[in-house]
């Protein structure tokens, strides 16, 4: 299935499989978007704040989103020695 969209202005295209899409919310859509432009855009800083705008998905218009960029540190534990 292919997600047109528009990130800050610029259009996109990205391709998924039918039934990963059926299964996810506008938002998680939005948001992969957002992931795919920056992808694509590797020379660019990923802005705060992107604007994107899912304008055909199956030939429906999902909406215009707000994807935030946060990273934040992610912590993953693994035993050493059990207690």
């Amino acid at each position: 299935m292919n997600l047109h969209y528009r990130a800050n202005a610029l259009i996109g295209r990205l391709s998924l499989p039918s039934s990963y899409v059926e299964n996810r919310t506008a938002e998680d859509l939005a948001e992969l978007a957002a992931a795919d432009h920056w992808r694509a855009h590797p020379q660019s800083r990923p802005t705060f704040v992107t604007v994107v705008h899912l304008h055909n998905v199956e030939g429906r218009d999902l909406g215009l989103f707000e994807v935030r960029c946060e990273r934040r540190p992610v912590f993953t534990a693994n035993p050493l020695l059990q207690g």
